[in-house]
């Protein structure tokens, strides 16, 4: 009939796909986690001892196990109390997942390295076998990282330092000013230093090959540690 408007249908399951794709857009862009993810260890500090504990999430979730690697723990020293509250605090409101690459080096904090093994994380995990990790922070001797059957996986744990025989915790007379790990101008027999740590799990980027990928950090204040050796 001349003169009538056509007429314009509606296809329910075209509204209702073109809602559900609008949403998956909505909530996509309001922050749900779409990106690869690994769940940050629990880390405290326990008098002497640190201990990181070992999320099984970076196991069982299949996503994160094949990015997942182990933990790194990070660190810093400081002569001063307050300039270590100080870094702790920058750390805190800085420090992501995403900006370890970039703060901590910038910041002055290296990893933990163990005596003759170059290979990262510092602590590899590939399974669940162990529930917590140990840092012990000999006062007389190395320090050392061992698990929670009481094995030694680490027997010597060392500073970042070029010079591999200057790099024990313990010894008082191997800090110097010019240490990259180290703010301060030396001790003497008997003082304290302050150290800030913190801890992260490790894995390798499947979308972006070769691009190391971090968790959330988990941070301490600072630990007082007196050397015992000189």
């Amino acid at each position: 009939m001349r003169g009538q408007r056509d007429k314009v249908t509606f296809s329910p399951r075209g509204v209702a796909a073109s809602f559900i794709i609008v949403m998956a857009a909505l909530l996509f862009s309001c922050g749900l986690p779409t990106s690869e993810y690994l769940y940050p260890p629990a880390f405290e500090s326990l008098g002497g001892v640190i201990r990181l504990t070992h999320k099984t999430e970076n196991i069982d979730d299949a996503a994160s196990a094949a990015l997942f690697k182990g933990y790194d723990i990070y660190y810093r020293i400081f002569d001063s109390e307050t300039e270590a509250s100080k870094s702790y605090d920058e750390l805190d409101s800085s420090l992501t997942s995403t900006t370890i690459a970039t703060v901590a080096p910038a910041k002055g904090y290296y990893v933990l390295v163990k005596f003759g093994d170059t290979n990262v994380p510092l602590i590899p995990v590939s399974d669940n076998t162990y529930n917590y990790f140990y840092l012990n922070l000999n006062t007389n001797d190395g320090w050392t990282i061992t698990t929670s059957t009481g094995t030694t996986l680490f027997h010597h744990v060392l500073r970042d330092k070029d010079d591999s025989s200057t790099a024990d915790f313990y010894l008082s007379a191997q800090y110097s000013s010019t240490d990259q790990d180290y703010e301060g101008d030396g001790i003497s027999s008997g003082n304290s230093v302050y150290i800030v740590f913190f801890a992260v799990a490790h894995g390798v980027s499947s979308s972006s090959i070769g691009t190391d990928i971090y968790s959330d950090p988990k941070i301490l204040e600072p630990i007082a540690y007196t050397p015992g050796g000189s």
